[in-house]
């Protein structure tokens, strides 16, 4: 996705992915988990990092004024991610409902060229379906086509 970003640094495994947000709020450590659920399933967990206590703070609200940068940052590593590990689905839920719909915004403003690449479905009350604009979802599902 052709989207300006965030220059990443991704561990050696490729579960790990860190980078740093710069704004208004001075330059913010941020870091992308994603951890094994079963199978082929993960789970991507975001959020400010916090290096004194070695992991992520998925409830601060650093408002650098720089969204769109940091999601597509995100969206970058999913893309990373997901070429090391082909057969990865990764699961999405924001830490808040906030958060998810500001996820969801994010795959509607890009939906037609994610399509090009993933399949993602949505899950309303735990029933999964393809993602469709205009629904609200409490998760997201991605994989790689």
């Amino acid at each position: 996705m052709n989207h300006p970003k965030y220059p990443v640094v991704a561990s050696s495994d490729y579960l790990n992915y860190f980078f740093f947000s710069d704004g208004p709020k001075g330059r913010i450590a941020k870091g992308v988990l994603y951890s094994q659920i079963e199978g082929n399933l993960y789970n991507l967990s975001f959020g400010d990092w916090k290096g004194e206590v070695q992991g992520l703070d998925d409830s601060s609200r650093s408002d650098n004024k720089d969204k769109d940068l940091v999601l597509a940052t995100v969206a970058d590593t999913v893309i990373d991610f997901t070429k090391q590990f082909p057969d990865a689905q990764i699961f999405i839920e924001g830490s808040t409902g906030a958060r998810t719909r500001l996820y969801q915004m994010g795959i509607v403003r890009n939906l037609l060229e994610i399509k090009n690449h993933f399949e993602v479905q949505g899950s309303i009350n735990d029933d999964w379906e393809e993602f469709q604009p205009g629904r609200n979802y409490d998760a997201f599902l991605i994989k790689r086509k």
